[in-house]
């Protein structure tokens, strides 16, 4: 099916459900919407079997669009700096550090970094992969910390700490000026898990939250972006 539109498509998947928008290149959002997964779908095998279901029966999702965009916190990963970078042993590599997982049930990839020599490399269940591209079969798939770390330079400040509120799960990297200082994902059931993972990172990496802006990706709740200010004094909030 050719393209059919110049627009964009973005898909965010988390444990608890789905998202997407629709952009124009200019970066306009044109519609968007979200799904909740039903009540017993927890394993990423079920998760794909469901995402394609969605798929076909949404006629805006089946469309075919000039880009489509997979981003997801459940992908497993790692990064690698480049003198340690081998495609053919990616798998390994990976595996190495989430040796629970079978890794014949997973697509390995791989994104360079533009911000510093390396890698990151992720894996995506195949009953996720084929869901998705058997809708849109250009589809390119990023794990949040990718794309978080990618907007580093978006951010004008010196110290900075971008953090993503997922289901079951946070993700937070730092970074001083153009320099990336720790990477990594945590699981936080709850706010207050998130805040202590959110401070241990602080003190590792020796920030000052009065003089440190806070970059937070995905929904955050009244009462705790309230709690939140109570330390950082510069906080602003995006999509991805």
């Amino acid at each position: 099916m050719a393209n059919n539109t110049a627009n964009r498509l973005t898909i965010q998947i988390d444990l608890s459900g789905f998202s997407f928008k629709i952009t124009t290149p200019s970066g306009e959002k044109v519609k968007s919407g979200e799904r909740s997964f039903p009540s017993g779908i927890e394993e990423e095998s079920q998760i794909g079997a469901y995402l394609e279901k969605e798929l076909k029966n949404n006629s805006t999702l089946a469309k075919q669009y000039a880009s489509v965009s997979v981003i997801s916190s459940i992908f497993k990963y790692t990064l690698v700096p480049s003198e340690y970078y081998d495609p053919e042993k990616m798998g390994e590599i990976l595996f190495d550090e989430h040796c629970n997982s079978d890794v014949q049930e997973y697509d390995i990839m791989d994104k360079a970094l533009t911000i510093s020599p390396g890698y990151t490399i992720f894996a995506v269940h195949k009953g996720i992969v084929s869901a998705i591209k058997n809708i849109q079969p250009d589809a390119e798939f990023t794990p949040v910390v990718y794309q978080m770390i990618e907007k580093i330079p978006t951010f004008k400040e010196n110290n900075k700490i971008l953090l993503h509120f997922g289901k079951e799960k946070t993700d937070i990297v730092a970074a001083e000026r153009g320099n990336l200082l720790l990477v990594n994902s945590f699981p936080a059931p709850d706010p207050i898990t998130t805040l202590y993972y959110l401070f241990m990172v602080i003190k590792e990496v020796m920030f000052n939250p009065e003089f440190t802006t806070l970059q937070i990706f995905g929904d955050i709740s009244k009462g705790l972006k309230k709690e939140v200010s109570r330390y950082f004094k510069n906080i602003n909030i995006h999509s991805l």
